[in-house]
């Protein structure tokens, strides 16, 4: 007769054979188990070092307090986080009033402007460096450019010596019909005001031409005091 061996018991998950070491399931139970208890004891730490913590406030009559808890009205004007060896462990600036504001924007702007004319000065020496490369060079060239504004003022003043003289012509010719009596034409009289205003405005033109050359004239010279300065710094 045969006889069917007992079948053998599985040790049941987490439980060890007798004498043998607990099975892996028992392990992967505990590690979370050990990570939660991590994270609670550094919450609770937490918890006691904010607990060990207070505010200090200057209150509206300028004395220093400690408190547990500060309201919005303390918090605009600024405090402190201290520890109880007394200890600032962080610093909270006040809110800067509409005022502070305005000034900080202005001293904002200044500092913009001032990089800005930086910029423009690098770029001014630059361009002189580039252009010229000796005060000569640029000398000549401040010559060649007032001549031609001569050569312009000149033009003018011919024009206007032209107007002039068919001015004094029709003037005339209306005098010697005033004198005989006779109706002076009203075709005559438009043409006279008409020279007068043409007259007016070649004066004009020609003392803006004047006033722009002489305005040449300066930033040719600070240029050239200019590039002379660079290059002494270039060659030096």
């Amino acid at each position: 007769m045969v006889v069917n061996p007992l079948p053998i018991a599985e040790p049941a998950p987490g439980i060890a054979p007798s004498g043998g070491r607990p099975c892996g399931t028992v392990k992967v139970l505990l590690r979370p188990l050990g990570v939660g208890l991590c994270s609670l004891l550094l919450l609770a730490l937490a918890t006691q070092a904010q607990a060990n913590t207070f505010f200090r406030v200057i209150n509206e009559q300028g004395v220093v307090e400690l408190k547990a808890t500060i309201t919005p009205a303390e918090a605009k004007r600024g405090y402190s986080i201290v520890n109880l060896g007394g200890n600032v462990v962080k610093e909270v600036a006040p809110e800067l009033t509409a005022e502070e504001y305005a000034k900080l924007s202005e001293e904002m702007k200044a500092e913009r402007d001032l990089e800005e004319r930086k910029k423009q000065a690098r770029l001014y020496d630059e361009s002189l460096l580039l252009r010229y490369s000796s005060v000569v060079d640029l000398e000549a060239e401040r010559k060649r450019k007032l001549n031609e504004f001569d050569v312009r003022i000149s033009i003018l003043r011919n024009n206007l010596y032209t107007l002039k003289g068919k001015a004094v012509t029709q003037q005339a010719t209306a005098a010697n019909l005033e004198r005989r009596g006779a109706e002076v034409p009203q075709q005559l009289v438009q043409n006279i005001v008409d020279l007068e205003s043409e007259m007016k405005e070649a004066e004009a033109s020609i003392a803006a031409r004047i006033v722009e050359k002489q305005k040449v004239a300066e930033k040719y010279d600070a240029d050239a005091q200019r590039l002379d300065e660079l290059l002494k710094l270039t060659y030096r």
